[in-house]
């Protein structure tokens, strides 16, 4: 599953704002992969311990996000999926677009596990989903996946 983390300053945010953030985020990860939505995580980090400096000033007026998604997708996909993600946030928030910063890491599909399975390489999730046993099928399929158009 793909995982985000929005590093905002602290009390910065709405509760509301927090979870528009989340579902744009999960809606351009799945508009640019065709992952279903709620196979994204969102994790909004605002704790107030956790300082963010450029060039030695202490900045609170950027907005940082790392998504960590599998790797395969092109620089065209890749960068779509960054500036849309960009430009909700900066919607949402109000943070001027040259404030929120985004890097996007692809991780080798074979380096990540998830429901007890190393996860598959684009293109195999079919199979994947498959090899899972039916409880974790059943769980998957009551979130809305369909065994037919799986992806991750």
């Amino acid at each position: 599953m793909p995982t985000y983390v929005c590093s905002v300053p602290p009390q910065r945010l709405t509760k509301e704002q927090k979870t528009e953030i989340a579902t744009a985020i999960g809606r351009r990860h799945s508009d640019a992969t065709g992952a279903p939505a709620f196979f994204v995580q969102v994790d909004i980090d605002e704790s107030p311990t956790k300082l963010r400096f450029l060039g030695g000033t202490l900045s609170d007026a950027h907005i940082w996000i790392r998504g960590d998604i599998r790797a395969g997708r092109t620089d065209a996909v890749r960068q779509t999926l960054m500036l849309n993600i960009m430009k909700d946030v900066s919607a949402i928030t109000g943070v001027k677009e040259q404030d929120i910063w985004i890097y996007l890491c692809n991780l080798v599909p074979t380096d990540m596990v998830e429901f007890g399975r190393v996860l598959p390489v684009p293109g195999e999730e079919q199979a994947w989903f498959e090899s899972l046993p039916a409880h974790l099928q059943a769980y998957m399929l009551s979130l809305g996946t369909t065994g037919k158009t799986f992806k991750l």
